[in-house]
C-alpha cells in the first residue's frame, strides 16, 4: 500500500520473487492509498481488512545524506538521527490510529526508527507490537561473527545507536550466548559496522519478514526486535501463538534492560520517557540555533505540531548549501 502505484507494484514483484525462492505460499498485490489522509488510509485499510500491518513509511529517509546532501542533512548528522523523531512518529501515529479504528484486531510492526517511535506510540495509546531491523540486524551480525546457527542461543540488548560503535566501550551493546555474556561485542561487530549501511537494509527487511510471518501464521520464533510492546530500544523476543514476549537472560530484569537502552538513546539524539521527548546535547545545540521552541523537549501529545515545525526547518535548510552550516562550526 503506497502513494505511488508503480513503487508498490515493484515492491510486490520483488517480494513475490523472494517468497517463491523461500518456498512460501505468499502472494502480493499493490493498493494505492493516500497515506497523508486519515480518511483515505482508513478507507484503504477497511477494504484490505488486514490481519497485520508492517509500516515502512516515514517523512525522513535515512539515506538522504548520501543521496541529496544539504544543510539539513549536515544538521541531522551533527544532532543525531533522533532529531528526526517527530518526522518518523507522525506517519506511524496516523497509521496506528487508523488501524485501531478500522481493524483493531490487527497487529502493527513499525519499521521506521522503532526504538524511539514505538515508545511515543505507546505513550499516546496506540498499540504497537514491535519494530523491525536495528537490534535484529545486530543479532544477525553477531550470529554470523560467532558462528551461531540457532538464533535462540543468542540474546542481545541493543539500541539503534549501537549500529555504530559507542565512543565509550562501557556503552556497548550487551549480548549473551547460551545465557553467558559475550566477552567482546565490539570486536564481533567490527566488520558489520564497517559495511555500507544502505546495503545492510536487506538484513532489516529479512528480519521484519520473519516477524511478520510468525505473527501471521502463529509460527514460534525466538529472535530480536526493536520497540517491542512500546519499549525503548531493542531486546531478545519470542513470538508464540501470535503473541510477543521478552526473553531476557537470567539476572537481567526488564527495568535494567530498559535502562541500558535509554543510556544509548541520548547518543542517538533523543529519549522518550514519561510522556516527554527529550533531545540529547548535540540535538539541543542544533535546535537552540535553528528551532529554539523545540530545544527544551516536546510533549508526546504535541508531536504533530513539532513535526510541522521540523518540516518547515527542513525545507529551509534544504535550500542552503552544506558549507553555510560548516562555517558556523
Amino acid at each position: 500500500m503506497a502513494r505511488s502505484a508503480s513503487a508498490a507494484r515493484d515492491a510486490c514483484l520483488i517480494a513475490g520473487g523472494l517468497a517463491g525462492l523461500a518456498s512460501r505460499p505468499v502472494r502480493f498485490r499493490h493498493v494505492p492509498a493516500d497515506l497523508a489522509s486519515p480518511s483515505g488510509l482508513a478507507e484503504a485499510l477497511r477494504a484490505a481488512h488486514p490481519a497485520g500491518v508492517v509500516l515502512c513509511a516515514s517523512y525522513q529517509s535515512p539515506w538522504e545524506g548520501q543521496r541529496a546532501p544539504s544543510a539539513w542533512t549536515e544538521a541531522l548528522s551533527r544532532a543525531g538521527f533522533g532529531l528526526s523523531l517527530p518526522l518518523q512518529v507522525v506517519p506511524a501515529l496516523r497509521a496506528g490510529r487508523a488501524i485501531a479504528e478500522v481493524c483493531p484486531q490487527a497487529w502493527l510492526v513499525n519499521s521506521c526508527f522503532p526504538d524511539a517511535v514505538n515508545p511515543v506510540l505507546a505513550q499516546l495509546g496506540v498499540p504497537v507490537t514491535c519494530g523491525g531491523g536495528n537490534v535484529a540486524m545486530l543479532g544477525a551480525a553477531l550470529q554470523h561473527s560467532l558462528g551461531v546457527t540457532r538464533a535462540a542461543r543468542l540474546k542481545v540488548v541493543a539500541h539503534h545507536a549501537h549500529l555504530h560503535a559507542p565512543p565509550d566501550p562501557a556503552g556497548e551493546a550487551l549480548a549473551w550466548l547460551d545465557d553467558t555474556p559475550v566477552a567482546d561485542v565490539t570486536a564481533a561487530l567490527r566488520e558489520f559496522r564497517a559495511a555500507p549501511r544502505e546495503q545492510l537494509a536487506d538484513l532489516a527487511g529479512a528480519s521484519t519478514a520473519q516477524l511478520a510471518w510468525a505473527l501471521l501464521t502463529g509460527t514460534e520464533v525466538e529472535t530480536h526486535a526493536p520497540g517491542p510492546l512500546g519499549l525503548p530500544g531493542g531486546y531478545p523476543v519470542r513470538i508464540a501463538d501470535r503473541t510477543l514476549s521478552l526473553r531476557l537472560p537470567p539476572g537481567l530484569t526488564q527495568a535494567q534492560a530498559v535502562a541500558i537502552n535509554q543510556d544509548a538513546a541520548l547518543r542517538d539524539g533523543v529519549m522518550v520517557t514519561d510522556g516527554m521527548v527529550t533531545f540529547g546535547p548535540a540535538a539541543r545545540a542544533v535546535l537552540e540555533k535553528e528551532l529554539p521552541c523545540l530545544a527544551g523537549g516536546v510533549k508526546a501529545s504535541d508531536i504533530t505540531s513539532a513535526c510541522d515545525r521540523l518540516l518547515e526547518l527542513r525545507n529551509r535548510l534544504r535550500r542552503q548549501p552544506r558549507l553555510e552550516v560548516d562555517r558556523d562550526r
